[in-house]
């Protein structure tokens, strides 16, 4: 195989690294892990904490609701709820109108650990939009709510409610 030039390299980088895309990508990766470090107290991903507060401001939901509403897909929205099942966050229940369906909702510990990571939540977003002047932050959350409403029904697992 023949060694590519390195200014072609460099240039092929360049032009991934500029991709929105990426750039989207690397952006949570980065804000991920901004949460598993702030939030390392309380032992939650930023995924379980999205559906902790989905349930708290919605339950009793059921998965196919909660999926809707954080905007993932229903298998990644049942991996999100057995973890936090296991940890005794939250209990499915059987719904009484439709036997086949579990309703979740938190525990007094759920609850608890949704309020504890708050400020863990808070941290991130003051760290991420730290980056940025006051108005570049406004105008990035402005720009990235733009990109999501716009994309949003195009894509496999839409963001559906309020």
């Amino acid at each position: 195989m023949a060694q590519q030039n390195p200014k072609s390299a460099s240039r092929q980088l360049d032009a991934l690294y500029e991709r929105p895309g990426f750039l989207i990508r690397r952006a949570h990766q980065i804000a991920q892990a901004l949460f598993e470090e702030e939030a390392s107290t309380v032992r939650l991903t930023a995924s379980q904490f999205g559906a902790l507060t989905v349930a708290s401001a919605r339950g009793p939901i059921d998965q196919i609701g909660l999926a809707r509403l954080m905007g993932i897909d229903q298998s990644t929205a049942g991996l999100v709820l057995n973890n936090l099942a296991e940890s005794g966050l939250i209990l499915r229940t059987p719904d009484p109108n439709d036997r086949r369906r579990k309703l979740i909702t938190l525990t007094g510990r759920g609850a608890e650990t949704l309020r504890a990571a708050q400020p863990a939540a808070l941290a991130v977003k003051e760290r991420i939009l730290a980056v940025f002047t006051p108005d570049e932050a406004d105008e990035i959350v402005r720009l990235l709510k733009k990109l999501v409403e716009t994309m949003n029904p195009d894509v496999r697992a839409p963001r559906f409610g309020e």
